[in-house]
């Protein structure tokens, strides 16, 4: 039975469906333009949105959907006139006011409608679909058709765009044949966004490496929220492409999405492993992988080649030498299955940003770096430039015995330290990963046995406890005045770790080694 997508949209007090293809994007909307001269009053003006113009639709307006006065304004309007001047009927004057705008592309020309949010997005079949009609058996001209859906709590009243057009008084703009011409040629023009909130560009410092079917992706830490166990999943509502379903995180329900299938490569076979949390906009997704590689802080981009989806941003990259595909994290928020859904669990669970829940308990991301020096240490990951798989070819070094060698990578020299060594551990075997930080007067890697895993853990701002903080003695090794034991989270998240100041010992081996410069800063930092 064929099947079609439509976003559902909430238009003052009901809901309205649009099918998915003419939907471009959902932005914010701050405030209403001026008003059009001499139009009715469902006609909204002109917005400016990113140098181009975009006529706007009162939809709840036009379909009469704003007499629920309960629904609360959350911008002040001005009064609507009628074109013949009068006063707009008492109704319009108390409309609920729209929140969003979703942008719309039919005919070749863009226009947007007022809406108050984004509902769900759901894959419809033919038999859920009912015409309504006049008492004569016409059927009613914007609005045909009702869809009765599981998933919705009220039937959604679909709208027939080419019934909308054949309104007199309905405007759009038609981008000029210059203006196409131009975007259809530069590959580098900036993509849509769901929102001001979405950064405006990728200037990843640090990329985080993960793979989903066999294919590698660098994902930007900045947008990464945690990484965690993938739970079980719940079966998906609905079907949509790369949507997996439901899992549950601390008692929040996210939906998880199939990175690879989201960029047009084959689906995961068998069962995700890990997930990786990313904080967007509109509200948390979860990207399903198979494994979490490492972290990598070249955050040089070098072209995708061609045929590669929107979402791609390029390659990157990763510790072992092999390409990751870079994913652009604006494109993939900006579709609307995405964004709806991300949006729709954070409104049912309450973690949208600003919530009274999130405010009485104050959160912060913590990123771990776990590995293995002949037992198990963990440090910060925004105290390392990079994680990379430990250099075979590095040019050895004498007078310090605290340093090994020296490392060129990629252009930069990296001074070798045996951490194992440090602390007094088994080095017999060959590292396997060396963790890299800044020393603020040049580049310290670390070897160490390896590199367990890459952890985000969200917890209480104030659940993070140094318990022990290593050895203050002046005179004693820098490695033991690094050492730390921390206890971070609360209840069944509660988790002590033995802890390694990586950029503070990096900083303090450059201050007291003749084979570096002096340090002036070596400041604690935790």
């Amino acid at each position: 039975m064929s099947a079609r997508v439509f976003g559902i949209l909430r238009v003052g007090a009901g809901d309205v469906a649009l099918d998915a293809h003419d939907l471009q994007e959902v932005v914010r909307l701050e405030r209403l333009p001026p008003p059009r001269p001499r139009a009715p009053a469902w006609s909204r003006g002109t917005l400016s949105l990113r140098g181009q113009p975009l006529p706007l639709v009162d939809l709840a307006g036009l379909l009469q959907l704003d007499h629920d006065v309960s629904a609360a304004s959350t911008l002040d309007t001005p009064d609507e006139r009628h074109v013949d001047g009068a006063q707009s009927s008492g109704h319009s004057q108390s409309r609920s006011q729209a929140s969003f705008v979703a942008v719309v592309a039919h005919r070749g020309a863009r226009f947007g409608l007022c809406v108050s949010q984004i509902v769900d997005v759901i894959e419809v079949l033919a038999d859920q679909q009912h015409a309504v009609s006049h008492g004569d058996g016409s059927t009613l001209a914007l609005t045909p058709s009702l869809i009765d859906h599981p998933s919705l709590a009220n039937p959604a009243y679909l709208l027939d765009l080419d019934a909308l057009f054949a309104l007199e008084e309905m405007v759009a703009v038609t981008p000029s044949p210059a203006l196409t011409e131009r975007q259809s040629s530069d590959a580098s023009a900036p993509p849509t966004l769901t929102s001001d909130a979405t950064p405006t560009r990728i200037s990843a410092r640090r990329w985080l490496i993960v793979e989903s079917g066999g294919q590698a992706l660098a994902l930007d830490t900045e947008i990464v929220g945690e990484v965690a166990n993938c739970p079980e999943i719940e079966p998906p509502p609905i079907e949509l492409d790369a949507y997996l379903g439901n899992v549950t995180l601390r008692g929040a329900r996210l939906p998880l999405f199939d990175p690879g299938e989201l960029i047009g490569r084959a689906p995961q076979r068998a069962r995700p492993s890990y997930m990786v949390v990313l904080a967007g906009p509109e509200g948390r997704l979860a990207l399903a992988l198979e494994h979490v590689t490492a972290l990598s802080a070249d955050g040089t981009l070098s072209p995708a080649g061609p045929g590669q989806p929107a979402a791609v941003a390029g390659l990157v990259v990763g510790p072992t030498g092999r390409d990751a595909l870079a994913l652009d994290h604006r494109e993939l928020l900006s579709a609307l299955n995405l964004s709806a859904l991300a949006r729709l669990h954070a409104r049912l669970d309450g973690t949208q940003p600003g919530s009274s829940a999130a405010e009485h308990h104050p959160r912060r991301r913590f990123a771990l770096v776990r590995f293995t020096c002949d037992g198990d240490y963990t440090t910060l990951l925004d105290q390392l430039d990079a994680v990379d798989v430990a250099p075979t070819d590095y040019l050895e070094s004498g007078g310090d015995p605290r340093f090994v060698g020296v490392w060129r990578r990629h252009g930069h020299s990296v001074a070798l330290v045996d951490l194992r060594h440090l602390l007094g551990r088994d080095a017999s075997r060959p590292p396997q990963h060396v963790l890299i930080a800044d020393s603020g007067q040049g580049l310290i890697g670390f070897l160490a046995d390896a590199v367990q895993r890459i952890d985000y853990v969200e917890a209480a701002e104030e659940s993070l406890v140094v318990r022990w903080r290593g050895d203050i003695d002046p005179e004693a090794p820098a490695i033991e005045r690094a050492k730390r034991l921390v206890a971070l989270g609360v209840g069944a998240r509660h988790q002590v770790m033995a802890m390694i100041c990586l950029q503070g010992l990096a900083m303090d081996l450059a201050a007291s080694s003749a084979a570096l410069p002096k340090a002036d800063d070596t400041a604690e930092l935790i």
